[in-house]
C-alpha cells in the first residue's frame, strides 16, 4: 500500500480477555504527539472479513520487523479469529496461545499493542495490520513504501546514528546537532581520501575514448586479416568492420563458419623474378658480335 505508514498504539491488559479493544473510535493522540483517526471502523471490519485469514499477535512486533523474521521463526502470541466496532471503537476476538496466556496471567506482558497502516496526510486508519505483545507502552512508527519494505523509526535513527560517528543509542538532539554541524562545515573531506567529481569523470571520459580507440583498432586488425586470408571481399569491409564493433563473437562465429572464396584475390598470379626454367637453362653460351665501323665518307668540301 505504497503512499501509506504503519503505526501502532498500546492498551494495558487485564487478564487474557478473549475480546480486546485495539483502537478507540475518532481521533486519538498517541503518547509521542502523534495523532490518528479510526474514521471509519467498519471498512477495517470488513477488509478482514473478506480476507478470510486470522491476523497474528507476535511478540514486540517482530512481525512488522524484516530483520527478526530472518533471525528465524517469529512464534505468535495469538491469532485475531474476529473484528466487531461499536461507540468505543475497534475491538479483536483473539485465540491466545498456552504460551501468552501464562505470559499475560504472570503479568510477564501487561500491553497489546495493534499494528495499522494509516495514510500521513489524512492520519486516517485504512488497514489493521495485526497485533503485539510488548513490554512498553509507547508509539511504533514505521515509514512504509510497501507492507514488505519498512523500516521501523528507532532503526532509522540508529543508522543516522552510525553515519554520523555517534552511538547507535543517541538520542534526537545529539543526532540533530551532529547533522547540523556536519552540514554547517560543508561536509569537508579530506582531499587524500576523496577524489573531486569533475576529476573523476575526466578519468571516465578519457577511458571512454580510449577503450573505444582500442576497440575500433583490434577490430580493422581482425577484419584486414579475415580479408588477406579470403574470408572477406574488399566490397564486405565496411561490413564487416561494423559487425566486429558491434559484436566480436558474432564476427568470429562469422569467419569461423566462412570458406574462403575470395582467396583467389590476394594471391599473387604472375611471380616476380625471371622464371625458373630460365635460371636453370643450360646451353652453349652466345658470343655478342660487334659491330664494325662503317667506312669514312670522304669529304665533299
Amino acid at each position: 500500500m505504497a503512499g501509506l505508514k504503519r503505526a501502532s498504539c498500546d492498551v494495558e491488559l487485564n487478564g487474557t480477555p478473549e475480546w480486546v479493544h485495539l483502537l478507540p473510535l475518532g481521533k486519538m493522540t498517541g503518547r509521542d504527539g502523534r495523532a490518528f483517526d479510526l474514521a471509519d471502523p467498519a471498512a477495517l471490519v470488513l477488509a478482514f472479513q473478506s480476507s478470510g485469514v486470522d491476523m497474528p499477535v507476535d511478540y514486540e512486533h517482530q512481525n512488522d520487523r524484516p530483520e527478526a523474521k530472518l533471525r528465524g521463526p517469529v512464534p505468535a502470541a495469538g491469532w485475531i479469529k474476529d473484528l466487531r466496532h461499536d461507540a468505543q471503537g475497534l475491538w479483536a476476538r483473539v485465540e491466545w496461545t498456552a504460551t501468552a496466556s501464562e505470559m499475560i496471567a504472570n503479568r510477564e506482558y501487561r500491553y497489546v499493542s495493534p499494528s495499522f497502516m494509516f495514510h500521513p496526510a489524512t492520519k486516517q486508519i485504512v488497514k489493521l495490520n495485526g497485533a503485539g505483545l510488548v513490554h512498553n507502552p509507547n508509539l511504533h512508527l514505521t515509514a512504509l513504501a510497501s507492507e514488505e519494505t519498512d523500516m521501523a523509526d528507532d532503526d532509522f535513527t540508529a543508522e543516522i546514528a552510525k553515519l554520523l560517528g555517534l552511538d547507535e543509542a543517541s538520542d534526537a538532539k545529539s543526532i540533530l546537532d551532529a547533522l547540523r554541524a556536519k552540514l554547517k562545515d560543508g561536509g569537508a573531506s579530506d582531499p587524500t581520501k576523496y577524489v573531486p567529481i569533475e576529476a573523476v569523470q575526466d578519468m571516465m571520459q578519457k577511458g571512454a575514448v580510449q577503450s573505444a580507440q582500442m576497440t575500433e583498432t583490434r577490430a580493422s586488425q581482425k577484419v584486414q586479416d579475415a580479408m588477406a586470408k579470403g574470408y572477406l571481399s574488399p566490397g564486405m569491409t565496411t561490413w564487416a568492420l561494423q559487425l566486429c564493433l558491434q559484436s566480436e563473437q558474432r564476427f568470429d562465429e562469422f569467419i569461423s563458419s566462412a570458406v574462403p572464396v575470395y582467396a583467389h584475390l590476394t594471391q599473387q598470379i604472375i611471380p616476380s623474378g625471371p622464371p625458373p626454367s630460365a635460371q636453370t637453362q643450360q646451353g652453349p653460351k652466345l658470343k655478342t658480335a660487334q659491330a664494325k665501323p662503317w667506312p669514312s665518307v670522304p669529304s665533299l668540301g
